[in-house]
């Protein structure tokens, strides 16, 4: 997915917002997809698919779909090849109208639950403090923000779907908004949003994706591994339980956000997308309090 492609999708997104005062318009957006099934389930109502390039919109990669009709998953099983339609709003994805097309053997892919985490972190203890590099180039640990309170999120910048890593970022957008917004939190709090793809998302490129969700740079830093390899991002997503798997930028993730104290101290990590701006925000106040 390129930079080019990515700033387009914002761009109609925000088109399709900005057209929902006409009664006769919808922010609703849909592609055909095919790929083959490599995970479900039913539970979390989510099915993974490796699936095709979507011409103009998504590189091929293995993701994980939401699916709000729990009904369409139980015919399915890994292995089988499908055609669907992934539909796109202003706020989330799905998949629906699931056909199989195929019945075959579940392709060698190493899916996000298959990982396993080399040191999982406990609530109290300090993550891994390695050197960043953060959007201006600048060379920086996570010890650079003791005293204040630091919530922490991963993203990648040529994710494509509204309820991954783009939702991340609006709900750090809010928090900013929020907090930057009560007196009382000044010089108290930081957010930080770490990329998993740092071959691809270097500090210029971080940037630019930074301003388009109109980051001040004052209390939200965008950072980046110095080493493309990301060794010390596979230890930090390994203590918090980050799952990424990928080639050439393109990934299948979980999601993870962060909670740190003032003395730099893990105090919660908070699975998926369903978090609230708002309750983060909330914790992040009761912790500078502390």
């Amino acid at each position: 997915m390129t930079s080019r492609v990515f700033l387009l999708l914002l761009g109609t997104l925000a088109a399709f917002s900005c057209s929902r005062k006409d009664e006769s318009k919808t922010d609703l957006v849909t592609f055909p997809l095919r790929g083959v099934v490599v995970g479900i389930d039913t539970t979390k109502q989510t099915l993974t698919v490796a699936h095709e390039a979507i011409p103009n919109y998504m590189s091929a990669m293995t993701m994980p779909f939401r699916v709000h009709d729990r009904a369409l998953l139980y015919p399915l099983a890994r292995g089988d090849s499908i055609q669907a339609t992934l539909a796109v709003s202003h706020t989330e994805s799905w998949l629906e109208a699931i056909n199989v097309i195929g019945r075959g053997p579940l392709p060698a892919t190493m899916t996000a639950g298959d990982i396993i985490m080399n040191k999982v972190l406990k609530p109290g203890d300090i993550p891994p403090d390695d050197a960043w590099l953060n959007q201006d180039g600048t060379q920086i640990r996570l010890r650079s923000w003791r005293g204040k309170v630091v919530a922490l999120t991963f993203i990648y910048t040529r994710c494509p779907l509204p309820d991954f890593c783009i939702r991340m970022s609006s709900q750090f957008a809010a928090i900013q908004r929020t907090l930057g917004a009560d007196p009382h939190m000044a010089g108290q709090w930081h957010l930080l949003s770490v990329s998993f793809d740092p071959a691809l998302d270097r500090p210029p490129v971080l940037k630019r994706y930074a301003q388009t969700y109109q980051a001040d740079f004052a209390t939200w830093d965008f950072l980046t591994d110095p080493d493309t390899t990301g060794p010390s991002l596979r230890r930090l997503a390994d203590g918090v339980g980050l799952s990424f798997t990928g080639d050439e930028g393109l990934f299948d993730h979980n999601l993870r956000t962060v909670l740190l104290d003032k003395d730099g101290k893990l105090f919660r990590v908070i699975q998926g997308n369903e978090w609230k701006a708002e309750e983060v925000a909330g914790e992040m106040k009761n912790l500078a309090a502390q």
